[in-house]
């Protein structure tokens, strides 16, 4: 694993020769399922190397049907307590975001379209045993899939299903960002908006309050939010959902206006009542502060879904 690992590091030139080479990828595949800690790092850092030439990725992602892959979905999601600070596991997580951003389309494609992948991140998130570094990159994949994935790809459901399931994150912004990444494609915003669970998870976002990039989880999900309110088809399922409106009415007055605010969420509260209560209705007011063109966005996007009540 060593000697493989140390081939890898080597100048680019080195690289397509053992990308292409199988005996060399079924050895790597074998020593990543090693009993040695040791072991499995040096395979998964010449793994890692070797996807660090673009050209290489779709090669990796290729290989067997996509073995490579759920190899290191394998052990990126392998929760076992003795291994919680397996390096292997870092740079597992770091080669399948380095593939993410690969230029060439088949190899996102494949990644995509690969079964239980996207889930397989959203569930390290949610994970007590993995480290930081490894959630980390993984919601950086996710978010850097949000990107690329839109409607009408078979795969974009699972993608808003894990983006559902891997919206309690917020050591850093990238699920909100994601969720704004799609609802920048007009084409994905009604999907967004039927899709089930994702008016909740979002809402919640956008009413996060506590932590260190709250202030960034929350613009990034109210902008998510006046994007989808733009298409009058989304507006309906937007309108009532309370945690909707609440996220874009405290967004609007933000807390210079906190008596303005509870006015107005008493008022839609009552509009709403036959409607369950979010959890969010009881998170304490944050600061909400935004350029005057997002607040002014945010506005207009509280008036049309006010009227399509």
């Amino acid at each position: 694993a060593l000697a493989i690992m140390n081939l890898s590091n080597g100048d680019r030139e080195h690289v397509p020769e053992m990308a292409g080479n199988e005996l060399v990828l079924e050895t790597i595949l074998r020593l990543m399922k090693d009993d040695q800690p040791e072991t499995r790092r040096n395979a998964a850092v010449a793994l890692f190397n070797v996807a660090c030439a673009d050209r290489n990725t779709v090669r990796l992602a290729r290989y067997r049907d996509g073995i490579i892959l759920e190899a290191l979905i394998e052990i990126v999601s392998n929760d076992d307590p003795n291994r919680t600070r397996d390096e292997a596991r870092i740079n597992a997580a770091e080669t399948l975001f380095n593939m993410s951003c690969s230029e060439v389309r088949e190899t996102t494609d494949r990644m995509a379209d690969h079964t239980g992948l996207l889930e397989s991140l959203a569930m390290t998130l949610r994970s007590n045993g993995a480290a930081l570094e490894v959630k980390m990159y993984c919601a950086a994949t996710l978010r850097r899939m949000a990107e690329i994935i839109h409607a009408p790809q078979p795969s974009q459901g699972a993608l808003l299903t894990a983006l559902i399931k891997a919206s309690g994150w917020t050591r850093t912004a990238c699920i909100a960002e994601a969720f704004r990444s799609q609802a920048e494609v007009s084409e994905n915003r009604l999907h967004m908006a039927e899709h089930h669970g994702l008016l909740n998870a979002l809402s919640k976002m956008a009413l996060a309050v506590g932590g260190e990039e709250d202030d960034r989880v929350r613009e990034a999900a109210v902008s998510a939010i006046e994007l989808m309110s733009r298409d009058e088809s989304t507006r309906e399922a937007l309108a009532h959902n309370e945690g909707v409106i609440m996220a874009l009415t405290r967004a609007s007055y933000g807390n210079d206006n906190a008596d303005e605010f509870e006015t107005t969420n008493s008022r839609v509260a009552s509009q709403n009542s036959s409607r369950q209560t979010t959890e969010s209705d009881t998170t304490p007011l944050g600061d909400n502060r935004m350029s005057r063109d997002q607040g002014r966005l945010v506005q207009v996007a509280l008036k049309n879904l006010v009227a399509a009540m």
